[in-house]
């Protein structure tokens, strides 16, 4: 420190507080990119552990109608849905479209993040994802995953995601 007059001058001197403030200019810059980056995949990552969660939940419920034991009920005048009770406790837990999870069910057997709107698209395709613009609609955003539940017995449902727009 330097003494004036016999008084302890403190503080910073001008170049040393500019310095400073390019230091944390450059930081942020580095850093910001980072930072947006992170939450870029967590919604991919979001989105692909939901797609595999379907997936999961399809292949167990199509196992399940498979076994003799499978507690069902067929729907008047379609031979391509069925109503199952899953647990056996004697009521309807889910209906399936030729053995897999109809569309409008998948919503249910999943846990998902609380930011994620699922929409619907005519009766065969959900949208689960992100509105990332506000609008209500997901598939708009491209950051979604999208499921189109089987079209008949040979056809299985398809499991797409798009993350471009993430």
């Amino acid at each position: 420190m330097y003494y004036r007059d016999n008084q302890k001058i403190s503080g910073f001197t001008l170049i040393e507080l500019v310095v400073v403030i390019i230091i944390l200019g450059i930081l942020a810059v580095i850093a910001a990119p980072k930072f947006i980056g992170l939450s870029k995949e967590a919604r991919e990552k979001t989105l692909m552990q939901l797609q595999a969660s379907v997936k999961t939940a399809n292949t167990l419920a199509y196992s399940k109608t498979q076994m003799p034991s499978l507690q069902s009920q067929v729907v008047a005048g379609r031979d391509d849905i069925i109503d199952i009770d899953l647990d056996g406790d004697g009521t309807v837990d889910t209906r399936l479209k030729w053995g897999y999870l109809d569309n409008t069910d998948v919503g249910k057997w999943i846990t998902s993040d609380e930011k994620l709107v699922t929409q619907y698209q005519g009766i065969d395709i959900t949208y689960i994802g992100y509105d990332l613009n506000n609008n209500i609609l997901v598939n708009d955003d491209q950051c979604y995953f999208r499921y189109t539940q089987a079209t008949d017995a040979n056809t299985p449902p398809q499991y797409d995601l798009n993350l471009q727009g993430c």
